[in-house]
């Protein structure tokens, strides 16, 4: 079923007339990132979580360089990674709203202390930003555009989006080259999934026909809930099929622990299930990189 959504999105693409042709003027490198996005409409689903854990996991036990962009306003990557973020970065904002449309994402990269893994950190201006980035001609666009010299620097750009599907979000799709939909097992959770990829469809059609969807992923599993568990994952099965991934995020108090912490899940306890189930999900990203 994955390979029949997937081909469908892309009977639907068509090439746009509004992508620029210019490069940036910044160093380029010899690297071609995939850029994962991870999206949802609801929030409280594991969203922000599964994106830091996944960036870890794919740093630390695949050797793969990688940027975790916090494109959510409100801040809960750069939080739950307090310990780790070295310093440095600036403004993502002044990147995305600049006028000449000349500056890259790649000014403003904090290193952490987890070997090969960056990060674009909490901006305050990213508020603003939602509202500005509706006024810009182009601005599904601006997001990819000044991804281009740092795509050359990392082998994975993981793109924590805001929940919802405004301007920010859209632009984090659009510059995507899959996604990665968490879901709950709870009904508004599951009406999220339908909306994302009816997005994710329409993204294709009109702005990004590159664009694919790595799967469905289910978090915040309580296994004493089977009875739930098991009509949200029969659904999900029946409409999406091989979209959903073969694994489940359980819930874990360990994941709460290492948010208070300001540390990834593998350098808080790695072995808790919450840590293993990560580095598992890492293993099925890279077999389809």
């Amino acid at each position: 079923m994955r390979s029949l959504l997937r081909s469908g999105i892309r009977r639907l693409a068509r090439p746009s007339d509004d992508v620029p042709t210019t490069m940036p003027t910044h160093r380029l490198g010899t690297r071609n990132a995939t850029v994962i996005a991870v999206a949802t409409q609801k929030g409280g689903v594991g969203k922000t979580t599964t994106s830091i854990n996944l960036a870890a996991a794919l740093a630390r036990f695949h050797d793969k360089r990688v940027l975790l962009i916090d494109l959510d306003p409100q801040g809960h990557v750069t939080t739950s990674l307090t310990s780790h973020i070295e310093g440095g970065g600036g403004s993502l904002s002044g990147v995305l709203t600049d006028a000449t449309g000349n500056r890259d994402i790649i000014e403003v990269v904090a290193p952490t202390s987890v070997k090969n893994l960056s990060v674009i950190p909490f901006d305050a201006g990213l508020a603003k930003t939602e509202d500005l980035l509706g006024t810009r001609m182009g601005k599904e666009f601006i997001l990819r555009d000044a991804l281009r010299a740092a795509r050359t620097h990392f082998d994975v750009i993981v793109i924590d989006c805001p929940p919802n599907l405004g301007n920010l979000t859209v632009n984090g799709l659009v510059a995507s080259d899959t996604v990665l939909i968490p879901c709950d097992p709870s009904p508004l959770a599951l009406n999220g999934v339908h909306t994302v990829i009816e997005t994710i469809s329409m993204i294709a059609g009109r702005l990004n026909p590159e664009i694919d969807i790595l799967g469905v992923l289910l978090t915040r599993v309580d296994g004493r809930n089977r009875t739930i568990n098991d009509a949200v994952i029969t659904k999900i099965e029946d409409e999406y099929g091989e979209a959903m991934l073969p694994l489940i995020i359980g819930i874990d108090s360990a994941i709460a622990k290492a948010q208070l912490a300001g540390q990834d899940l593998f350098s808080f306890d790695s072995k808790c299930r919450g840590a293993q189930q990560y580095r598992a999900l890492s293993d099925l990203v890279v077999e389809g990189l």
